[in-house]
């Protein structure tokens, strides 16, 4: 039976991670070789990331976490997060995307469920973001999420009792971690300022295909220009323009991969009015052409 629909028209990432009947999937990833980065975008799906190779920056809500080989981070469900390379280094990782109704009956029946899963779903309880390779549970964890991982590519019958099996067994080995969410006021402005960034992001995700000015955006906020400066950097890490271009050369890397448009209609369908401007700056994210791209990825 197929999970209860949640509405994405307020989300900013409509993107859907497994099968609507089982919302599992692993994602292998590489910076800068698949993406140079993965913009600020959050869902209601949990994520783990645990990296196999090399160092990037994970960016959970405004905090900059660098994670490296055989670390982990944790991103609950709705939490803000983008994915960065750490300087000019390489990353290997993977990600592990899931709803957390698959491991049980969301619909106040199932006590073990209530008690010990709905927490992460309501966000009144945390884990760390981070948890390093050399922590005492890091080796038990890895253990469950690197089988997840090997197993990835699995359509045999009877692989969502794998899947349960051991991410039931991880969150069992994380009870220890989990901390209860305090709220105060600052924590109040901060979330009021988290949720304006998810409507922005739903804003500009809606309509990067088209010239959005900083004023355009700043009075979506209902904010100066000035101050919405500071508060788009203060979450991002970067200005309007880079985050717009980034957005659009991340869908376009998609569409060369995914489809047999033309570079030429590419460029003009994510948002870019010059051409060759559009292919200096995939250049510079991707460190090859656009053709180039295509035909090593394809």
């Amino acid at each position: 039976m197929a999970l209860p629909s949640i509405d994405k028209t307020s989300k900013y990432e409509k993107k859907q991670h497994g099968s609507n009947d089982f919302p599992f999937i692993v994602y292998h990833t590489q910076i800068p070789r698949f993406i140079y980065s993965y913009p600020l975008h959050w869902h209601d799906e949990m994520e783990i990331i645990i990296v196999q190779k090399g160092s990037c920056i994970v960016t959970i809500n405004t905090t900059a976490h660098t994670i490296a080989e055989g670390d982990m981070a944790f991103i609950m469900p709705g939490m803000l997060h983008a994915i960065d390379q750490d300087t000019s280094n390489e990353a290997v990782y993977f990600n592990i995307v899931f709803d957390l109704r698959i491991l049980g009956s969301s619909d106040g029946s199932d006590s073990c469920f209530e008690k010990n899963l709905r927490p992460y779903l309501d966000g009144s309880v945390l884990l760390p973001p981070v948890l390093h390779g050399d922590h005492p549970f890091a080796a038990d964890l890895s253990y469950h999420l690197m089988a997840l991982v090997e197993h990835r590519r699995q359509h045999d019958s009877g692989i969502e009792l794998f899947i349960k099996a051991h991410l039931l067994s991880l969150f069992w080995l994380l009870i220890p971690l989990r901390s209860k969410a305090v709220q105060n006021i600052s924590d109040a402005s901060h979330r009021t300022q988290i949720q304006k960034m998810k409507e922005l992001l739903h804003f500009l995700d809606s309509n990067y295909t088209r010239a959005i000015s900083l004023g355009e955006a700043a009075a979506f906020c209902g904010y100066s220009t000035s101050y919405f400066m500071k508060f788009f950097k203060s979450f991002t890490g970067t200005t309007l323009v880079e985050y717009l271009n980034q957005r659009r050369l991340k869908r376009a890397a998609e569409l060369l991969t995914d489809t047999d448009d033309t570079v030429l209609a590419i460029s003009e369908a994510t948002g870019f009015e010059n051409h060759s401007y559009f292919i200096r700056l995939f250049k510079r994210y991707y460190g090859t052409t656009p053709y180039q791209y295509r035909r090593r990825n394809s």
